[in-house]
């Protein structure tokens, strides 16, 4: 048997060896498991004393200002308007859809102290040691601030829980379209950002500074205040690398005239690539199950599972910026996500399943309440692995309803979600107290 006969031959058995594998390895592919909360939360977590809470832990939610009468809504569209009008008007899209979800305690107006009396005492049993405030500027001046400034501050018990501003660097997004007559959806014109200029920026970061940097219960990192940014990426893009570094000086300068001893810059919303060099101390995420879905879960799973979206936050999202960032990157959790009460549903569901085409946008499937205890508990096992982080861990949302990721009462499951991160961190019994 000569060379050239030899070599066919061997070419032959291997692709007959590959040719025979592959539905093995095909059906190995298939059965690849897929992991989720609360589940697999022991399996993915390796070492049991990585769940135990970490030491000093700071448990910081957010707070978005948008269930209240506002100067601004007024102006947009009717005095006393709120988004209460959203979801009080919300409908199923399907079968089994939860919509709309009422707010089991009531439309409570967030611009009075007795709802934040309430709040702030939910927050306590369960917890929340800072709400970080959604804060806007447009215009000129400070919009959608009456909840934190005539509700959150005037109430009685509001030492009982810390607070911070999230400058929140967005146009007014009025995410509430009308079908006009060529079948699409137009969105009405909104205010700019405040970072059109280094010195609107300066205004308004200077403002929440000396508004309310100074009072007792004011979120403080190495005992120097918490400015939040929500998008350091867009922050860049209109400043400059140099500019954003000159105006953190700068504002830094103003909070130790002040008395201050400096200030913590912490990034909320989006990243960018120079975020040490700018002058930024941490970075997290707002509510990162939305976009996470899109990366990790394919596009012709119509409503991604809850838990599996959790999981994969957790455990491949938060140890992947851990080691990209610059620096140190804080946990981030969320209860949900369904916002379809500010968008009109689509009106074709294609035969082929496309997320992008329906629902167009992101609605989760088996929310609950062990699933999030599930989520805040992973959160331990990340701090633990990574020691130099500083101890804290964000939720989003406090109250965020019309994009279904809120932590307070709802007609679903009662006061579930905040019984959840109660026994996550160690406060059994709270189903107890309510009411009480």
């Amino acid at each position: 048997m000569n060379q050239k006969l030899m070599n066919r031959i061997v070419k032959l058995v291997v692709l007959l060896l590959i040719v025979g594998l592959l539905p093995v390895y095909a059906q190995k592919k298939g059965k690849e498991k897929v992991n989720r909360l609360p589940d697999d939360l022991k399996t993915l977590a390796g070492d049991p004393a990585l769940l135990k809470k970490p030491e000093g832990l700071t448990v910081a939610a957010y707070a978005f200002p948008n269930y209240h009468p506002s100067a601004l809504h007024n102006k947009l569209y009717s005095q006393g308007w709120t988004e209460y009008n959203l979801i009080r008007s919300a409908r199923p899209w399907f079968d089994g859809h939860q919509q709309p979800r009422t707010p089991l305690l009531g439309e409570l107006d967030e611009s009075k102290p007795s709802t934040w009396e309430t709040y702030n005492k939910l927050c306590k049993q369960s917890g929340i040691d800072v709400l970080i405030w959604d804060w806007y500027w447009y215009d000129g001046k400070p919009c959608l601030h009456e909840a934190l400034e005539n509700g959150f501050l005037e109430a009685s018990n509001t030492k009982d829980v810390k607070f911070a501003c999230m400058w929140t660097n967005h146009p007014w997004y009025v995410l509430y379209p009308t079908k006009r007559t060529d079948g699409k959806n137009a969105y009405p014109p909104s205010f700019d950002a405040p970072d059109f200029s280094k010195e609107e920026c300066w205004k308004s970061l200077s403002y929440i500074i000396s508004r309310y940097c100074h009072l007792e219960n004011y979120w403080r990192i190495d005992d120097k205040p918490v400015i939040c940014i929500w998008d350091a990426r867009r922050l860049e893009s209109k400043l400059g690398v140099a500019g954003v570094k000159q105006l953190f000086t700068e504002l830094t300068d103003y909070a130790k005239k002040l008395g201050h001893k400096g200030l913590h810059f912490h990034v909320t919303g989006f990243s960018c690539g120079n975020m040490k060099e700018e002058g930024y101390n941490t970075v997290g995420s707002y509510n990162p199950l939305d976009w996470i879905a899109g990366r990790f879960q394919p596009k012709e799973i119509e409503l991604p599972d809850y838990g599996t979206v959790a999981a994969d936050v957790a455990f491949k999202l938060w140890d992947e910026h851990h080691g990209q960032f610059d620096i140190p990157y804080v946990p981030a959790v969320a209860p949900g996500w369904d916002s379809t009460p500010r968008y009109i549903a689509p009106d074709n569901r294609p035969e082929k399943p496309n997320r992008s085409q329906w629902p167009a946008c992101t609605i989760f499937k088996n929310e609950s309440p062990a699933a999030f205890k599930a989520f805040v508990q992973s959160s331990f096992v990340y701090l633990n692995k990574h020691p130099e982080v500083p101890r804290i861990l964000t939720i989003a949302c406090f109250n965020e309803w019309s994009e279904g990721h809120y932590l307070l009462p709802d007609n679903r499951f009662g006061y579930g979600m905040l019984d959840a991160l109660g026994e996550a961190l160690g406060k059994e019994g709270n189903h107890q107290k309510h009411g009480k």
